[in-house]
């Protein structure tokens, strides 16, 4: 029988194995980790150094290291067009359509008092995304208007037509009938003033769509220098000075995640370069021809 000593001291001996491996694996790869921070070190400050180059400006720089393939930096573009909007500038929607309503709450103007409750609600949810112009909504708002005071006049001539048929006795066929007139008097001027407003939203939308292609065409050229910008500096950082990472294998990569790099559709991709450490190794101060020789795809 095992004497109670011994037995304490082989259970303590087994639960210190695996921290002992943890901490020797630590250790056998702290050499790596620190060439690794040095690298990034050089990195970041060559991005901020490059000249006159702020689409080479980096945020976010980060690193993991999966053994048997390699170091893999994460990077942010300073500078990318969408990291806080969507690429496309959308067309400013119409305001709400007004709900029906019973005969009883138009009486009491609810439809009036709900309406004008969904175009302010409409407005500021619209401008505080400070994408549609203030041009347009004038636009629109002057229509809605147009568009209540044709109701208003269609719900008159509705009462005058009532009148008539019931033959109001406080009202002379000659009075009703000239009120008719001025209401549709009234009602065609809208219709003309509706119909200049219809043209006027036209040139609207043109300008607002050659606006979107301008600001889309910008966008894609500042993405496409931020790219290109993080490229050079990378791969000029890593020939110049990926000797630092003397502890990582020959047979393994250096790879970069640009993050939020490109735009499909309404997905964010990043673009990975993957760079193998012999072409590291053999670069001959021509950062050009390693960043040919990386494989790149998006993800």
């Amino acid at each position: 029988m095992m004497k109670p000593w011994l037995l304490s001291l082989s259970i303590a001996s087994a639960l210190m194995l695996p921290a002992a491996s943890a901490v020797a694996q630590q250790a056998e790869h702290q050499g790596l980790k620190n060439q690794i921070e040095i690298f990034k070190d050089i990195l970041t400050t060559a991005a901020k150094q490059q000249a006159g180059e702020e689409n080479s400006r980096l945020e976010d720089v980060e690193f993991t290291y999966l053994k048997g393939q390699g170091v893999v930096f994460f990077v942010r573009s300073a500078r990318m067009p969408w990291r806080f909007v969507a690429p496309d500038v959308p067309e400013p929607p119409l305001p709400p359509e007004m709900p029906e309503m019973s005969g009883f709450a138009k009486d009491l103007q609810l439809d009036r008092v709900v309406e004008e409750g969904l175009r302010t609600a409409h407005r500021v949810l619209s401008q505080f995304s400070g994408e549609y112009s203030d041009e347009w909504f004038e636009l629109v708002e002057q229509k809605r208007e147009l568009a209540w005071e044709a109701r208003d006049l269609n719900r008159e001539m509705r009462d005058i037509e009532f009148q008539r048929d019931m033959q109001d006795k406080d009202a002379s066929n000659e009075t009703i009938e000239q009120r008719e007139k001025e209401l549709e008097a009234k009602l065609a001027e809208l219709k003309e003033k509706q119909a200049q407003l219809d043209v006027e939203l036209a040139e609207m939308k043109k300008t607002l769509k050659a606006k979107q292609d301008k600001v889309r065409k910008e966008r894609l050229l500042t993405q496409e220098k931020s790219i290109e910008a993080i490229e050079n500096v990378f791969s000029n950082v890593l020939c110049d000075y990926g000797i630092t990472l003397k502890s990582l294998p020959d047979d393994e990569q250096v790879s970069l995640v640009i993050r939020d790099a490109s735009m499909n559709k309404d997905k964010r991709l990043d673009n990975v370069y993957v760079f193998g450490k012999s072409a590291i190794n053999s670069c001959d101060s021509q950062p050009d021809e390693l960043l040919k020789q990386a494989q790149k795809y998006k993800f």
